[in-house]
């Protein structure tokens, strides 16, 4: 009897920490559609691209660096004003990224 009770926590806890892990990971990502969107409006000098999502930034260094993997000299960028729900990103037409 105690076996069953046993194997039912250890069954709780792995499922509790696998949970931990998932949205600890998952809380250092940005959305695939912001991503997109930033690659998009880097290409693409005087654009606006609307999205919806997350995106991560670190600031390190001389540049700007994107969760999926895009780097942006800071020189390059206008502003981030905003992180997570409906984005606006885009670029000026001198190239200035800008995240609203």
């Amino acid at each position: 009897m105690i076996d069953v009770y046993l194997g039912l926590i250890a069954t709780l806890l792995l499922a509790v920490a696998t949970l931990a892990v998932l949205f600890t990971v998952f809380d250092n990502f940005s959305t695939p559609s912001v991503c997109t969107a930033v690659k998009i409006a880097l290409e693409n000098p005087g654009s606006e691209v609307i999205a919806y999502g997350k995106v991560k930034v670190w600031d390190l260094d001389d540049r700007l660096y994107f969760s999926c993997g895009v780097a942006v000299e800071k020189r390059r960028i206008m502003t981030v004003e905003k992180t997570e729900g409906l984005l606006t990103i885009g670029t000026t037409a001198e190239g200035l990224l800008y995240i609203k």
